[in-house]
């Protein structure tokens, strides 16, 4: 049997009675399942009404994932419950989604291999190359939307596609007592906010639950998911920072364990299982703490140095297994890098990120490396990710989470490899550096060999391997040096 997972977040004010003792919460509402299947979701915005971080441009979000994604992940860990919600906020398995903008319903059935957005439009209809203004008799302006086709293979590839939305995307409005909420299906590959701009451009499909299937549920606030745009379908704002992956809402409730229980439809039929949805004022930001700073003037975070030939290897698998670079904190206070991305450093025209909450400290240096196996004990952040190519990197830069540059470099290879011819097959190699760690540079030919006066790390921090070979050049690349 197969039916539809429907979600309907109805926020209405519930009249409750505080517990005799007078310290039980009111009730913020509850997920019910109905005996067909569907789980219909009645939400109070009680609190949400006068939260003053709400505007027309939030959006409250409901999150399904499957659980048995999660449990199998976390058989061995100490805390199945804080290994389960890490997985999940890294939105790697999202099964539904659905959010409080008046959505309509969509989901995604893997029954159908191929299907593309389209409005409801008549046969024949012209696809005009520039977008026409809406025509006139639709009391819901929002309803007739004109979407540019951005399909390269479609033959009116750049025109719009104009027609009928009945579900369009809307602001938030929190003096309502009523929002409809409900969850479509996805396929798990995307960003959560991709799907809900996605959405804006589907008609509907059904979503197939099995009896058993258990779910995580959550609702998630995002304060500034929309655009201040005229049009619905211009509205959801795809690169706000709260879609950011790994997903990061700005409030989220305490997880809810749905397990579905299908029921043969028939006059006797008992309502499913109801679950009580979390008071909101125990709904949390999940990221405190971690959130991106914020206002970061450009060339305050800067890169200082760079091994891209290695340490003693000069070929084979392990040649590049050394190399590190390392960026530099200007500012007086702390920077805490969630969602930045550092690009040139890695392979082809891949970025290396940090995990969240990863943080540089006030005139500080933050050093980045392949391995810690052959040259170097120690570093601030390890990943093979890195790759700084020998023939010179013309594309070095430092964005923070909303995508400003911070900080751009070019690295030709002439001046690049300055320094590459030092050092042999089994010989420490030197690394280059800001000549002064308070002027960053925008090209590498500023940039000095590290020398006998660059110490670095302490010897405690270098493999005795790579120790034994320091009397033959008398130099070594330096992880952790801040310059002079």
């Amino acid at each position: 049997m197969r039916t539809a997972l429907v979600f309907v977040l109805a926020a209405i004010a519930l009249q409750c009675k505080a517990g005799s003792n007078g310290s039980e919460p009111p009730n913020q509402g509850a997920l019910q399942q109905t005996p067909a299947g569907q789980i219909v979701a009645n939400l109070s915005n009680r609190g949400i009404a006068g939260d003053s971080r709400f505007t027309e441009q939030s959006m409250i979000a409901l999150y399904l994932y499957k659980k048995k994604d999660y449990s199998l992940s976390c058989t061995s860990a100490t805390d199945r419950k804080k290994c389960e919600d890490g997985l999940i906020f890294k939105n790697e398995k999202i099964d539904s989604l659905g959010f409080t903008n008046e959505p309509g319903y969509f989901g995604f059935d893997a029954d159908f291999n191929s299907y593309f957005p389209t409005l409801i439009a008549d046969t024949g209809y012209n696809y005009p190359a520039t977008k026409p203004a809406d025509p006139p008799g639709f009391p819901d302006a929002d309803v007739w939307q004109c979407m540019r086709i951005t399909f390269s293979g479609d033959p009116n590839f750049n025109k719009y596609e104009c027609g009928v939305n009945a579900h369009p995307i809307r602001y938030f409005n929190k003096n309502l007592t009523t929002y409809t909420l409900q969850v479509y299906a996805t396929d798990g590959k995307g960003y959560a906010s991709s799907y809900i701009l996605d959405y804006n451009l589907f008609n509907s499909l059904n979503h197939p639950v099995k009896d058993g299937d258990r779910y995580y549920a959550y609702f998630a606030v995002h304060f500034n998911a929309m655009k201040n745009a005229t049009d619905s379908e211009d509205r959801f704002d795809l690169a706000a920072s709260t879609w950011k992956r790994p997903i990061e809402p700005d409030l989220i409730s305490p997880r809810i364990e749905i397990n579905v229980k299908l029921l043969a439809e028939g006059p006797y039929d008992k309502a499913g299982s109801v679950y009580d949805i979390p008071d909101y004022s125990t709904w949390y930001d999940p990221f405190a703490g971690c959130r991106p700073t914020a206002n970061v003037g450009v060339d305050t975070v800067y890169y200082s140095e760079f091994l891209w030939q290695g340490s003693e290897d000069s070929t084979g698998a392990s040649a590049s297994d050394d190399e590190f670079f390392e960026i530099y904190n200007k500012n007086n206070f702390d920077v805490i890098l969630t969602g930045w991305r550092f690009g040139g450093v890695g392979s082809g025209s891949n970025e290396i990120s940090f995990p969240i909450c990863t943080t540089i400290k006030a005139n500080g240096v933050l050093t980045v490396g392949r391995s810690t196996a052959n040259a170097f004990k120690k570093l601030d952040f390890q990943t093979t990710g890195i790759s700084l190519s020998n023939g010179g990197e013309s594309a070095l830069t430092i964005k923070d989470a909303s995508g400003n540059t911070i900080h751009s470099m070019t690295c030709a290879s002439n001046n690049w490899n300055a320094a590459s011819s030092n050092g042999g097959s089994g010989l420490p190699k030197r690394s280059l550096r800001l000549n002064a760690i308070g002027t960053p540079v925008n090209n590498c030919t500023s940039l000095v060999q590290t020398s006998t006066a660059d110490t670095g790390y302490d010897a405690s921090n270098i493999n005795t391997a790579y120790q034994g070979t320091l009397a033959s050049d008398g130099v070594v690349a330096t992880p952790g040096f801040a310059g002079p």
